[in-house]
């Protein structure tokens, strides 16, 4: 279906997936002690994947609009709402003596903030990665042209390469949180993102609605494996260290995917309960 407004294609099925993701998240921040704290780590990845997914078709035929769309559309707000965060809470400790971080914020704490995504508002560590696998893909696909999607899969497996052989640990390991966790995620968040760009290059997810029962199946047969048997074997890592995230990502994206919302009323009800997801994660705390 058509926006009317955009006259844009939306498909609603990921516009749901999208806010129960962020859902997801922000209770996973925040009530701890829950089954979707225990098992919270899928939207992360889930959000990259959809991610590269929309962002292929734009990286394929190097449209330079919307690729300065996606640029602005992930800076603006990581650089706005640190500053508003920033100025809010030194206000309120100045005035109160009580803030949000129960501080005051020094200059070194927001130029931190903008240069790794993270020091006060942590989760914006997963913009500073978006921002970077954004970069490196699109100025890959403008250096190999046609054949860019063979090198996302040679990063992929240097990616795994240096996950399982703790490579990626043994690099950042020694440096503050603050830079450790932001940079050490590249190389886990990458995979993700290539796996976005592979599912909408080979066209995986229509080929899938062929077989859509036993597709939803297998997917329920994985994630049962996923989460009673440690089948793909943990490894050590930062948040998303492995390839089990990639699987249990991928099979929820795809999951999603299989179907399509064409009621106005419930098509009604999405747009009011997806508008605002963004903000929500932007400002909740962790």
């Amino acid at each position: 279906m058509k926006d009317k407004y955009t006259n844009k294609k939306i498909n609603y099925s990921f516009e749901l997936l999208r806010f129960i993701l962020c859902l997801w998240v922000v209770i996973h921040h925040t009530y701890k002690y829950s089954f979707i704290y225990r098992k919270g780590l899928f939207p992360v990845p889930n959000f990259i994947i959809m991610s590269f997914y929309f962002y292929y078709n734009i990286l394929n035929y190097k449209n330079i609009f919307k690729i300065n769309q996606r640029f602005q559309r992930i800076l603006i707000p990581y650089i706005i709402w640190p500053i508003i965060l920033f100025i809010f809470n030194n206000i309120l400790f100045i005035r109160f003596r009580f803030s949000l971080y129960n501080k005051k914020l020094l200059l070194i704490d927001f130029v931190l903030q903008l240069i790794f995504g993270q020091k006060f508002q942590f989760i914006f560590y997963y913009q500073f990665n978006l921002i970077i696998l954004t970069l490196l893909f699109t100025i890959i696909s403008f250096l190999f042209n046609k054949s860019f999607t063979l090198i996302f899969q040679m990063l992929l497996i240097i990616s795994y390469i240096f996950q399982y052989s703790y490579l990626n640990l043994n690099i950042f390991e020694e440096y503050s949180n603050t830079i450790k966790i932001s940079l050490g995620h590249i190389s886990e968040f990458l995979p993700f993102a290539v796996m976005g760009v592979a599912l909408r290059h080979l066209d995986i997810i229509t080929k899938l609605k062929e077989f859509k029962f036993k597709t939803i199946i297998y997917i329920a047969i994985i994630f049962i494996l996923i989460l009673k048997f440690d089948i793909f074997g943990g490894i050590k890592g930062y948040f998303y260290p492995g390839i089990i995230y990639n699987i249990g990502g991928n099979c929820i994206f795809i999951l999603f995917s299989l179907f399509s919302f064409q009621n106005k009323k419930l098509i009604s009800l999405l747009k009011l309960i997806t508008k605002f997801t963004g903000g929500i994660y932007y400002i909740h705390w962790t």
